[in-house]
């Protein structure tokens, strides 16, 4: 068969310009440390990296989630004890403020202290996380949640509890909503707290309930309390105790039920039968109390304050003192509880976030090994690789010198 010097340039050069693709390909494998360059060199492994890849990229994203969520529960976490030592000095508080012993400026020293510490409690509400995010007003992470009032602080955020996706199916909340804290204290099974006042030498009771049904408006109801005083047996006054206003003057009290409407209540004054089966009128100095049957503790705060720093003299003031303090005690207790229920929610997120650390660290792991099998580059074959390409890349061109010489203007 004849070969043409064509041939023979055409055929050689391709057959060098092959193995130099080669082995540059080789060396970019050694460089890179991967045996797969384009997902052409392995279609399945590429596409089995992808996805491995990706599945490694979010659990790297959900364990950064889990740092910002540990991280807030840490700030919220030294927040609630903060709240947890002010609760625990308020009821120390309360509780000698109920000394039979004490002077009016001893019960308004008690008040100065209580008045500190709601204080330190309304900014301990007002808290901020390290975004400079407010952290207990829900969604409305941008709004103050507690604003000061005559009667204690109002909530200003919403319901709403921000939460991250910290693993593939579990979302943990960054903290809890003001009124799940401070709030949901309940004075009363019902709507309002009715007290007669144990001094009182008639035998009336009081009930007070909403005057629509089965609520009334938001901005009707003050969230006040008020204080119902008989001036004689058939007249009586009705002051909101919050602000010190006289809101219903001279009310005529008729046997056996009468009923005034202040401020989105209907207070009814009743006559009963006492002790001996009869009814004894009301006298002068008789008094009832209407208080929130929810209150938040910033407004039991405000009670107990504006007690002590009440008259306490004649024996229907002692009285209210002693429920006052009585009352306030209670929701104290019961605020302590509600901190308690949301620090232990707190140390369980923190727990269930340690667990999925642990977790993701093992995923991490074995994702970086499943790439490394399918992607990684055995070295030594690689070298042994190169080495065989050199060889028959220097054999290959020495032959195709030797063999393009060979012609007949040689012999001449």
């Amino acid at each position: 068969m004849r070969i043409s010097t064509n041939t023979i340039f055409e055929t050689g050069g391709s057959q060098i310009s092959n193995l130099q693709s080669n082995l540059y390909r080789t060396q970019q494998m050694i460089s890179a440390n991967t045996k797969i360059l384009n997902p052409g060199d392995d279609p399945i492994g590429s596409a089995r990296a992808l996805v491995i890849s990706q599945s490694e990229a979010i659990n790297d994203h959900l364990a950064a989630n889990r740092n910002t969520v540990k991280g807030s529960l840490n700030t919220t976490e030294g927040a609630l004890a903060s709240v947890t030592t002010l609760l625990q000095n308020a009821k120390g508080l309360v509780v000698s403020a109920g000394s039979g012993a004490l002077s009016a400026s001893d019960r308004a020293s008690y008040a100065t202290q209580l008045q500190s510490t709601m204080n330190d409690l309304l900014g301990l509400a007002n808290s901020r996380d390290g975004f400079g995010d407010y952290m207990f007003s829900g969604y409305a992470t941008t709004t103050q949640p507690y604003t000061q009032t005559a009667g204690g602080a109002t909530y200003n955020g919403d319901q709403g509890q921000r939460t991250l996706q910290v693993d593939t199916s579990r979302q943990l909340a960054l903290s809890d909503i003001g009124p799940a804290i401070f709030g949901n204290i309940r004075a009363s099974a019902g709507s309002f707290n009715t007290r007669a006042n144990a001094a009182n030498t008639g035998t009336q009771t009081i009930a007070a309930v909403n005057t629509a049904t089965p609520t009334v408006p938001p901005a009707v109801l003050t969230g006040h309390n008020y204080s119902i005083v008989f001036t004689d047996p058939a007249t009586f006054n009705v002051t909101d105790t919050t602000t010190g206003n006289v809101v219903a003057s001279a009310q005529a009290y008729t046997s056996p039920s009468t009923t005034v409407t202040v401020d989105g209540i209907d207070m009814t004054l009743s006559d009963t039968t006492g002790p001996g089966g009869t009814t004894v009128p009301p006298a002068a100095g008789d008094r009832f109390s209407v208080q929130p049957g929810n209150q938040n503790i910033f407004e039991t705060f405000q009670d107990i304050i504006n007690a002590l720093n009440g008259p306490g003299t004649n024996p229907q003031d002692k009285d209210d003192l002693q429920a006052a303090l009585a009352q306030a005690n209670t929701n104290i207790d019961k605020s302590l509880d509600n901190v308690s229920n949301s620090r232990t929610t707190v140390g369980s997120s923190l727990a269930e976030i340690d667990a999925l650390d642990d977790d993701g660290s093992s995923k991490n792991i074995n994702y970086k090994s499943a790439l490394s099998d399918i992607q990684d580059l055995d070295y030594a074959k690689a070298i042994t690789l190169l080495t065989q390409q050199q060889i028959t890349l220097q054999a290959a061109q020495k032959s195709f010198i030797s063999t393009s010489s060979l012609s007949l203007f040689a012999l001449l």
